[in-house]
């Protein structure tokens, strides 16, 4: 029975290139010739080879294997499924290759199910660590895919040293809010800001919820030593947010950014006239 083991790992390990080709047709049956192609199938029957012939797990490279095929899987926007489904085509792929000896009864039942466990278990444990690096790099892409998109809805606009802009457009929520909080202090303590002006002319709707988030970025970017001012609050919404029994008391307020900017010291020229 020994002998079985090292017969079925060797011929694995001598067939590792005719098995990964094997995988790959499967894949193209399956999903299509466009299907992305970054495994490296070769290795793993050779490891899967080298595993039958020991008939010891080795944890480490089956890991890093997983690992490594996970996080390339996620760069290149792969399916998890789709991948889930190609490691199950190892295991057609290898006992393709002994269907001469399996219809001859070459080896004993009690070798096909103990060489039949080996590779189940290692597949399992490749689609774990493979799974578990998988989603922990979707989640690290999509926490990279949100502070892009915050930077892009929340522009700190530098204007001159010490100073800058942020210039506020479309609808504000909790979570736009949040992120409003964020770059902001984030970004003027690294430009080491003293001025930041907030113009919110691009805001079509100021309610009272949208002026407790505006207030209270305000005064989180008093507390860190930056003179917050807030520009472009129109006649119409001022009048409708005193209705509402909202003031700003304690802001410094501008109607125009141009106004604002002078009151430093900062003009803007338009050109001749």
């Amino acid at each position: 029975m020994r002998e079985e083991h090292i017969y079925i790992g060797e011929k694995i390990l001598q067939n590792s290139d005719q098995l990964a080709t094997r995988v790959r047709e499967l894949k193209t049956e399956e999903f299509g010739s466009a299907t992305v192609r970054t495994a490296d199938w070769e290795e793993l029957f050779t490891i899967i080879g080298e595993a039958i012939i020991s008939k010891e797990t080795p944890l480490q490279q089956i890991e890093l294997w997983a690992n490594r095929e996970g996080e390339q899987k996620v760069k290149a926007e792969v399916e998890l499924y789709q991948s889930l489904r190609t490691i199950n085509f190892v295991r057609r792929a290898i006992w393709g290759i002994f269907e001469e000896e399996l219809t001859d009864d070459h080896f004993s039942s009690k070798t096909v199910v103990q060489v039949g466990k080996m590779i189940n278990e290692l597949l399992d444990e490749i689609t774990k660590h493979f799974s578990q690096t998988y989603s922990a790099n979707i989640r690290l892409e999509w926490e990279r895919k949100e502070l892009r998109l915050a930077e892009i809805s929340v522009p700190v606009v530098p204007i001159t040293e010490g100073v800058a802009i942020l210039p506020l457009i479309g609808e504000i929520d909790t979570s736009r809010a949040q992120q409003i909080m964020e770059v902001s202090l984030n970004h003027s303590a690294e430009a080491e800001l003293d001025y930041l002006f907030i113009d919110v002319s691009g805001v079509p709707v100021i309610d009272t919820l949208v002026a407790n988030y505006i207030y209270q970025v305000v005064q989180a970017l008093e507390l860190i030593g930056v003179h917050a001012t807030l520009t472009g609050l129109r006649p119409e919404t001022a009048k409708a947010l005193v209705d509402m029994g909202v003031t700003f008391n304690h802001v410094n307020t501008k109607a125009g950014l141009h106004q604002a900017l002078e009151e430093i010291g900062i003009y803007i020229h338009h050109g001749e006239e």
